[in-house]
C-alpha cells in the first residue's frame, strides 16, 4: 500500500458527459404534472402513503408516455438498457428521478420494500442510461461519478439531489432488511457523489440527506454484523430466506494445509482440488487432493501433483469433458488431468488470431466455466495488464482443432469502454444455467479493477484506489451476445473474489464472502480503520424460468440470513454435491488485522469445510435448531454467548459438554448455566 501511495502522478480523470440527453428539451409536460405532484406531496406529508403514491405513479405515466412499462421489465429484456431512457432529455429525466423517488418513499412507508427498492434502484438505472448516451464510451469507475459541465439551466444540482437521495433511501431500505453490506455500498457511493460535485453545485444542499456523521455508523458495520444476527429471523419473504452453516469436522490425520486460490471441480460423488496458496508471499502449492462428498467428514485423499513448470498454481479454472479435467494456466498448451488412469497430459491448442493473447506467465484470477464441450474463459490479469482485462474465449473440446475463437473483448493495452460487454477486471464471479436445452445462459458478475496495482506500475487507468464492479451480465450461449441484467431483490453489494455455485437440483445461484478494495470500514472499539472490507455474507439468485420468461419468473436475489457463518473471507469455493443437491464452502484468505489474529501477521488462509443449509424444499434445514444457534453458534471468528447472545472472545465452558457453550463474564455463567446443564447434558469436572 505505501508503494502505492509514494507514486504521486495526478490520476487522469473521466471523460465529460458530451451527450444530447443533457439538453433541457420540452418543458409542457411541467404543467400537467405539476398539480399531481402538489396532491402527491400534500397526501405524503399526511400520511396518506397509498392515495399519495397513486397521484406519483400517474405523475410517472404522464413523464414516459403510454406503451412504456416503468420500471423496466427486467425478466427476457435484461431490465437495465433502455433506448427511452437514453434518448430521454433533462428536464424529464429530473421529474423522473424525483417521482421514482417519491413512489419508493411511499412504498417504505407502507414497508413494501420489495417495491420500494425496485423504484428507487430505477433512479440509477436511468443514470446509468444518460451515461450510455454519452458520444463516447467510459469505463464503470468513470460512470459511477460522471463528470458534467456546469450550466446554471440544466438542472444539474437536481441531478445530484435526486441521485444522492435514491441512493440513501435505497441504503435505508437495505439496513431494514439487516443486509448492511449493500446499505453501506449504497451510502457510501452518495456521500463520494457529494465529494465529486461540479464546482458551482452548492454542496451544503447535501447535508441533510448525507453526512460524514451518518457515514460513521455505516462504516462500523461487519457483513454480516455478529451483533445483528443473533435472533434475525426472514420476514420478508420475497427478499429473504432462513440459513444455517455448520461447520464439518474433517478427519486430522487427513486434513491438507489452508489455501486459497485454488481450482476445484467434482466428478463422479469427488470433490477435487488443485494447488492454491497460503498467503500472496507464499508458499504456493501444486499438490492435488480430492474429498468424498458421500462422507466428507473422513477427509481428503492424495493425488498426483501438478507436473508443470509453473511455480505459482493459483487463480486458474478448470473444465471437466470425457473424463478428463482440463487445466487453463493461460498458454497454449492445455494441460489435463486424466480421471481414470489418474495421470497428467497436456494437448496443444491454437490461438484464434494466430497470435496468442497473452503472455506465456502470470495469466491467472480470470473466471472460467464449461458448457457441454465448450471452455469459456474471460477477464484475468497477466504481465501486461495489471488492471485487469475482459478477453472473452471459447474452446470446443469435443473440435480436434482445438482452435480458440475470441468472443468479446481485449486481452492487452490499451484498455476499450465498451458498453456492449463487461469491462476490464480480475476475480469475476462465473456461472452456467444449463437446465432448459437451446436455453443455456452464463452469467457473470462483479470482479475488481485493480487500478491500485496499475498506478504503482504506471500503466493506464491507475489510481490510488481499486474499483468494485457491482454490475451483472450474461451471455447467450446459442445466439451469442452480452446482456447487461437488472439486480432485482436483495443483492449482495459490489466486490470481487466472492464463493460461488450453481445448485442445479434447486435452479439458483449461491454466493458467499468476498472483498472489497473500495468499501471503507471502522472499527471504534478496535481502534482499527480500514480502506477495505471483507464479507461473510450468503445470498442467493433465482433466475428466470427459461421456458416462460413472464412477470411471475422474473429473476431476484434473496439475502440468506444466518445466525452464525464462516469467518469473513475471500477466495473461498462454494460447491454443490450434483447428487443430492447439499451445498460446501472449502479454503479462503482473510486480512489478520481485519479479523484480528494473534499467530498471523498480515494475512490467514482456511481449510476448513462447511454445509450451507437453506430454508427451501430441498434445502436440507428440517434438523436446523435455530434456538441452539442463537446461543452457541459461531458468528465468524467469535464466539456467542449462551446467556446474553454477545459475540466476541469469550471464554469456554470447562464442564463435560467439551466447550459446547461460551459465556462472556462470570454474571452470565451464573444466569445461563441452568439452561446450559439441561440443554447439554453438562456436568461440573473435577480436576
Amino acid at each position: 500500500m505505501s508503494a502505492v501511495m509514494d507514486n504521486n502522478e495526478p490520476e487522469v480523470p473521466g471523460p465529460f458527459l458530451r451527450s444530447a440527453a443533457l439538453e433541457i428539451g420540452d418543458t409542457s409536460f411541467l404543467e400537467e404534472i405539476a398539480p399531481l405532484r402538489r396532491e402527491g406531496d400534500q397526501l405524503f406529508s399526511r400520511k396518506v402513503y397509498q392515495a399519495a403514491l397513486g397521484k406519483f405513479k400517474k405523475t410517472a405515466r404522464v413523464i414516459v408516455g403510454d406503451g412504456f412499462e416503468i420500471p423496466l421489465y427486467c425478466g427476457e429484456g435484461g431490465g437495465f438498457r433502455s433506448k427511452k431512457y437514453m434518448e430521454m432529455k433533462q428536464a424529464k429525466r429530473l421529474a423522473l428521478m424525483e417521482c421514482c423517488v417519491q413512489i419508493a418513499r411511499c412504498l417504505r412507508e407502507l414497508e413494501d420494500y420489495e417495491q420500494s427498492l425496485i423504484w428507487v434502484e430505477e433512479v440509477e438505472v436511468i443514470v446509468r442510461n444518460l451515461c450510455f448516451s454519452n458520444t463516447e464510451a467510459m469505463f464503470d469507475w468513470h460512470a459511477d461519478l460522471p463528470r458534467i459541465e456546469w450550466n446554471p439551466n440544466d438542472g444539474i444540482e437536481q441531478f445530484y439531489v435526486q441521485r444522492v437521495r435514491a441512493l440513501c433511501l435505497a441504503s435505508d431500505n437495505y439496513l431494514s432488511l439487516w443486509n448492511t453490506g449493500t446499505a453501506a455500498q449504497r451510502r457510501h457511493l452518495a456521500y463520494k457523489i457529494t465529494q465529486h460535485l461540479p464546482p458551482n453545485v452548492n454542496s451544503i444542499t447535501f447535508r441533510g440527506i448525507v453526512s460524514s456523521a451518518a457515514m460513521f455508523l455505516f462504516y462500523q458495520f461487519r457483513h454480516p454484523d455478529p451483533q445483528m444476527t443473533k435472533d434475525l429471523m426472514a420476514n420478508e419473504e420475497s427478499l429473504q430466506v432462513m440459513g444455517s452453516w455448520s461447520k464439518i469436522e474433517v478427519q486430522r490425520d487427513r486434513n491438507i494445509p489452508p489455501r486459497f486460490g485454488f481450482a476445484s471441480f467434482i466428478w463422479k460423488g469427488r470433490y477435487y482440488i488443485v494447488g492454491g496458496e497460503k498467503s500472496h508471499s507464499g508458499p504456493y502449492y501444486k499438490d492435488m487432493h480430492y474429498i468424498e462428498l458421500s462422507n466428507v467428514s473422513t477427509g481428503w485423499h492424495d493425488l498426483p501433483s501438478y507436473p508443470g513448470d509453473m511455480i505459482r498454481v493459483s487463480g486458474w479454472k478448470i473444465g471437466v469433458y470425457q473424463d478428463k479435467a482440463y487445466f487453463f494456466n493461460g498458454r497454449p498448451q492445455l494441460d489435463y488431468f486424466d480421471l481414470v488412469t489418474e495421470r497428467w497430459g497436456s494437448v496443444r491448442t491454437r490461438p484464434a488470431d494466430r497470435q496468442w493473447p497473452y503472455p506465456e506467465k502470470d495469466f491467472m484470477d480470470y473466471a472460467g466455466v464449461l458448457v457441454k464441450s465448450k471452455f469459456y474463459v474471460f477477464g484475468g490479469t497477466h504481465g501486461n495488464v495489471t488492471t485487469g482485462c475482459n478477453l472473452f474465449m471459447v474452446l470446443d473440446l469435443s473440435d480436434p482443432r482445438l482452435e480458440w475463437k475470441k468472443l468479446t473483448g481485449h486481452a492487452s493495452q490499451p484498455l476499450v469502454p465498451d458498453w456492449n460487454c463487461p469491462g476490464p477486471r480480475r476475480h469475476p464471479t462465473i456461472w452456467a444455467d444449463e437446465r432448459v436445452p437451446g436455453s443455456e445462459r452464463i452469467y457473470l458478475m462483479f470482479g475488481e479493477a485493480d487500478r491500485a496495482g496499475a498506478k504503482f506500475r504506471r500503466e493506464p487507468q491507475g489510481s490510488s484506489e481499486s474499483y468494485s464492479y457491482g454490475d451483472f451480465w450474461s451471455w447467450d450461449v446459442n445466439q451469442g451476445g452480452w446482456r447487461r441484467e437488472r439486480m432485482v431483490g436483495n443483492p449482495p453489494c459490489a466486490r470481487s473474489e466472492m464463493a460461488y455455485t450453481f445448485n442445479e437440483k434447486l435452479g439458483m445461484a449461491f454466493v458467499f464472502g468476498g472483498y472489497s478494495p473500495s468499501l471503507p470500514a471502522d472499527y471504534v472499539e478496535e481502534g482499527k480503520k480500514f480502506s477495505f472490507t471483507y464479507f461473510a455474507d450468503t445470498f442467493i439468485y433465482i433466475p428466470p424460468s427459461a421456458s416462460s420468461p413472464s412477470a411471475t419468473s422474473a429473476p431476484k436475489w434473496k439475502h440468506v440470513l444466518t445466525r452464525g457463518f464462516p469467518t469473513y473471507r475471500a477466495q473461498a469455493q462454494l460447491f454443490t454435491d450434483p447428487d443430492t443437491g447439499k451445498i460446501y464452502l472449502f479454503g479462503g484468505y482473510t486480512n489478520s488485522q481485519f479479523v484480528p489474529d494473534k499467530k498471523h501477521e498480515i494475512s490467514r488462509s482456511f481449510s476448513d469445510v462447511w454445509q450451507l443449509k437453506i430454508n427451501i424444499p430441498g434445502g436440507y434445514f428440517d434438523d436446523v435448531d435455530l434456538e441452539e444457534e442463537t446461543k452457541t453458534a459461531m458468528a465468524g471468528p467469535w464466539q456467542r454467548c449462551f446467556n446474553c447472545g454477545n459475540a466476541g472472545r469469550w471464554k469456554k465452558c470447562g464442564g463435560s459438554c467439551g466447550g459446547r457453550a461460551f459465556f462472556c463474564d462470570s454474571q452470565c455463567m451464573k444466569e445461563g448455566w441452568k439452561e446450559h446443564k439441561e440443554r447439554h447434558h453438562c456436568a461440573n469436572v473435577r480436576k
